[in-house]
């Protein structure tokens, strides 16, 4: 009697742990490698507005991110449009980066870089377009301050970065996206509730692409920069602000904290 007993005991831990790991196995299955690996190449297309552009700084988050990775080991070359040398899209603020290209527009909205438009008589190609001729392996998207300047409804926004982030994975299928959160707008206070909004809806964004076995994550820039890491203007980021979300983007595409 006692050794049945003692087998009814051990089949019921077996099936009681059996069950605990059938329901562990989503969430272990819902983590993904980091999307960078040391000494393979990478080309990462950085997708925004003008804090993409870095106004106002050297690249700005760009430089320190691109210092970041090719210090510690990793080889990456950004892609995107010629920004040291294009008469039609130089803006000056990539001047002397070793990798100046990328895909940031001044006072570009979401559906610009989606559709294609210009803006500070700069022009940007539809996302498909650009994927086309730059096939980048991994997509860095920061859009939406704009969109929240000129009062557009968080669900039109979410919209329409569900449109631009759906659009990317058919054009390419195997990229790796890093969609981000925008930073405070310490101009207008009254807009910290807009983007409060329109930044909760983009981990659904996130959420739902993963369901469909898509590469995506998400970087909680807002979580970072905080309206003192703003420059005098109050909307873009200053020096330091900039280096915080080079060290949040290095840290979402390495796995690994920044050094």
């Amino acid at each position: 009697m006692k050794h049945r007993s003692i087998c009814r005991i051990s089949l019921r831990s077996l099936s009681a742990c059996i069950l605990t790991v059938c329901a562990l196995m989503p969430l272990l299955g819902s983590a993904s490698a980091a999307p960078l690996t040391k000494g393979v190449p990478v080309k990462i297309m950085p997708v925004g507005d003008s804090i993409t552009e870095g106004k106002y700084t050297q690249g700005g988050y760009r430089k320190p991110l691109y210092d970041l990775l090719t210090k510690n080991g990793y080889s990456v070359t950004f892609v995107g449009k010629e920004d040291n040398g294009d008469p039609a899209n130089d803006t000056g603020f990539s001047k002397g980066m070793e990798s100046p290209n990328h895909e940031g527009y001044g006072s570009a909205r979401i559906g610009m870089l989606l559709n294609g438009g210009t803006t500070e008589k700069h022009t940007a190609l539809p996302i498909k377009t650009s994927l086309a001729n730059n096939n980048p392996d991994v997509v860095l998207i920061m859009l939406g301050t704009n969109d929240v300047f000129g009062i557009t409804a968080t669900d039109k926004m979410k919209a329409t970065m569900e449109k631009l982030v759906s659009s990317i994975f058919e054009q390419s299928p195997n990229v790796t996206v890093v969609l981000a959160s925008i930073c405070p707008i310490a101009k207008i206070a009254a807009r910290d509730a807009d983007v409060d909004a329109y930044n909760a809806v983009l981990p659904g964004i996130v959420q739902e692409q993963k369901a469909l076995n898509h590469k995506i994550e998400f970087a909680d820039i807002h979580s970072v920069v905080t309206p003192a890491d703003l420059s005098g203007d109050k909307v873009h980021p200053s020096a330091t602000g900039y280096n915080k979300m080079a060290a949040l983007w290095y840290s979402v595409l390495t796995g690994e904290p920044a050094p």
